[in-house]
């Protein structure tokens, strides 16, 4: 990426919010418990602003996130 100024204001917000929600995968969603609420409303969430990036156009922006943040992972929807 080259800097968060060369996208329009809702593909910033996009990016942004994907970003944060791939930390909370990484740091937060391992310490709880896999009932809890909160690691299936945030991987409904991380879902959903992947496929929000898609139809930016950003995709290749979200795969160097996702590879940048973990190891390889499904992006899967969660299980309802």
């Amino acid at each position: 990426m080259n800097g968060l100024s060369s996208y329009s204001p809702l593909q910033q917000l996009s990016l942004t919010r994907y970003g944060r929600l791939k930390m909370l995968h990484r740091d937060v969603l391992p310490k709880l418990d896999a009932s809890d609420f909160r690691v299936k409303l945030t991987l409904k969430a991380l879902y959903s602003t992947y496929q929000d990036l898609q139809q930016l156009g950003l995709e290749e922006e979200a795969r160097l996130l996702t590879e940048r943040d973990s190891a390889p992972e499904s992006l899967e929807p969660p299980e309802s």
